[in-house]
């Protein structure tokens, strides 16, 4: 429904549009005055001589409307006609011409007028005081010089062009150096036999031998192009009206002219580039009509007529056709400097060099960055295996510590099972000495002797797994199980220091993934540093709080002390290495445990209790079950 409503707002836009240009163009009734101008803006009236079907005709136009944009708000508003020379070549023609230019804007302002070629600048030059008399007027020729007396009119300006004959063809002669005659086909009519004429005097001069095409058919035209000399080359001028009256489009007289030849053929205009012609150095009539375009709008505020010749430079454009380079054997390497090809088969080197350029840097830092980052890559996992196997030393060398510490807890230990093996023994000499010994006793007395054998020899083996050198090993374990085998450890140390350990751990297993020596070691640092904390407190009051309990993802593990809790400038250094407060302490200890629970993506803090005595507090991650 909207784009319906947007269809019918347009129409009605243009229908109002419509009418009031037909309001304009209406003569006033008897005694009424002229219609006032539609604009405020300079009104210009430009004058081609050829129609407007013709493609440098439509890059001109283009060109005044590029002009008129850049002069913003105060930009002209252009109107175009056409004389159609070369097809309308009866002086009464231009008669015609007058009369319907008077009745077309005799109600308009017109504040220039621009005559573009040569047809054009003579008709207004014949019109001028009949139609314009007092309208300035800037003659502009994109193909050689303003005639003079049309410069010499009053309130007159010119801008006019060089041909560009001279420098096209030097091109020409650079891409085929062993040219010697230049072929031209200009076409029939009155005004492109004068065009061969200057083209003609433009070929003498470059040292080449000017020849033009006899044939007044088109037929006998392609017969004659398609037998051209071995040194020549064909200069397609014009052609536009065939021996009938026909009109003929230049594309595809360029295009059976081209294919039909046997020598390279050339044009002056850029915009035919494709239709057959190799290229080489040509008029771009965008720029033609853009300078005329900026030029007229000097013109309406200049006081003084200004005569100015450009320079062909200033409107060519050096364009070839790949496709007829190649057809000519042609290398792009002879090409002058500051060449466009076009229609070329796709290269990816010549299309996109910068791009590429571009890319290959970015491949080179790419590579390069690579190669630091593995080669850092390599050190890291070196210097991660040297700082395992160091902290695997340290590790090993702080579980000795321990044990040494716990000296007197493992002979203990072994003291309990050693003497029940002995009693045992001494209990079976006995029965068996008094023949009292029934079958069933001494298997009895066997069964104890082997259980404490095995009691004796678990102590044992985990005692020496403290004292191995160890690697880290992550497996499925039991924290709760952990702590209370640590506790075992030491509880005859404990003992001896009168320290009561209180253990809050649950009977439910809970399943970490770690090391369950290290984790044993961490259990065994923390209790015994809390031992030492308490060597000045009362014997009584002696008393290690270990509390295990489950929280959300991971479990938390607490050793609580009594002793006199941490100094502030104790606190921020509590975990770095060497960092001791005992007399005969390494240091290392608090360092390790930190080190393995970070090896255990967990956690460690410390920090002072209410009621006094510090304490250490430590998560590891629960296992994910499957």
């Amino acid at each position: 429904m909207f784009a319906v409503r947007l269809q019918v707002l347009a129409v009605l836009l243009a229908s109002a549009v419509w009418l009031q240009a037909a309001q304009d163009r209406t003569p006033p009734a008897a005694g009424e005055e002229p219609a006032a101008p539609l604009t405020s803006n300079p009104q210009v009236l430009v004058i081609f001589s050829d129609d407007s079907s013709q493609s440098w005709i439509r890059q001109l136009t283009d060109g005044f409307y590029v002009a008129g944009a850049e002069g913003g708000p105060n930009a002209p508003a252009w109107y175009f006609e056409y004389l159609d020379a070369v097809r309308f070549q009866d002086a009464r023609q231009a008669d015609h011409f007058q009369t319907a230019i008077r009745e077309k804007y005799r109600d308009r302002r017109l504040d220039l007028i621009v005559p573009v070629g040569s047809n054009a600048i003579a008709f207004a030059t014949r019109v001028r005081e009949e139609l314009w008399r007092d309208v300035p007027v800037l003659f502009a020729s994109y193909a050689g010089s303003v005639r003079g007396d049309a410069k010499a009119l009053r309130n007159a300006s010119s801008l006019s062009f060089e041909s560009g004959y001279g420098d096209a063809l030097a091109t020409v002669k650079d891409l085929f150096p062993d040219t010697t005659t230049i072929v031209v086909a200009a076409g029939i009519s009155a005004v492109e036999r004068a065009l061969e004429a200057d083209l003609g005097a433009a070929v003498t001069r470059a040292g080449l031998t000017f020849s033009d095409l006899s044939a007044t058919t088109m037929a006998g035209a392609l017969e004659e192009v398609a037998q051209l000399p071995q040194h020549a080359v064909l200069f397609i001028a014009g052609g536009q009206v065939d021996e009938r009256g026909s009109v003929i489009p230049t594309w595809q007289l360029c295009d059976m002219m081209s294919s039909t030849a046997n020598r390279p053929a050339v044009m002056l205009g850029a915009q035919f580039l494709g239709c057959g012609i190799v290229g080489g150095l040509m008029r771009d009539y965008l720029k033609v009509g853009t300078i005329i375009g900026e030029r007229a709008a000097v013109a309406l505020s200049r006081d003084r007529p200004a005569h100015e010749v450009m320079p062909f430079q200033a409107i060519a454009t050096m364009k070839f056709d790949a496709r007829q380079l190649l057809r000519w054997h042609v290398d792009e390497a002879r090409l002058p400097a500051g060449n466009v090809v076009e229609f070329g088969e796709p290269s990816l080197w010549r299309d996109h060099r910068r791009e590429l350029l571009i890319v290959l840097a970015g491949l080179i830092v790419q590579s390069a960055t690579i190669a630091a980052l593995l080669y850092e890559r390599r050190a890291r996992q070196k210097a991660e295996v040297d700082s395992r196997r160091s902290f695997a030393l340290a590790a090993h060398v702080d579980r000795r510590a321990a044990m040494a510490t716990l000296t007197g807890s493992i002979a203990h230990e072994l003291n309990q099972p050693l003497s029940s093996i002995l009693h045992n023994a001494e209990a079976a000499e006995m029965l068996m000495t008094s023949n009292r010994a029934t079958v069933e006793e001494l298997r009895d007395i066997l069964r104890d002797i082997r259980s404490e054998d095995a009691r004796a020899s678990q102590i044992v083996q985990r005692h020496r797994a403290m004292l191995r050198q160890h690697e880290l090993e992550k497996r499925p374990i039991d924290i709760h199980a952990v702590v209370r085998e640590s506790l075992q450890l030491i509880a005859h140390d404990a003992a001896a220091r009168h320290v009561q350990i209180e253990a809050d751990v649950p009977q439910m297993p809970c399943i970490v993934v770690g090391d369950q020596i290290l984790l044993q070691q961490v259990l065994v640092n923390l209790v015994l540093n809390a031992m030492d904390a308490m060597k000045t407190t009362p014997p009584g009051r002696r008393r290690v709080t270990v509390r295990s309990a489950v929280d959300g993802d991971a479990v938390e593990v607490s050793v609580a002390d009594r002793g006199p809790g941490l100094t502030p400038d104790v606190s921020s250094r509590l975990f770095q290495p060497f960092m001791t407060t005992k007399p005969d302490g390494v240091g290392i200890g608090l360092a390790i445990v930190r080190s393995t629970l970070d090896a255990h993506r967990g956690t460690i803090h410390a920090g002072n209790n209410g009621e006094g005595g510090a304490t250490f507090r430590f998560t590891l991650p629960l296992a994910v079950m499957a």
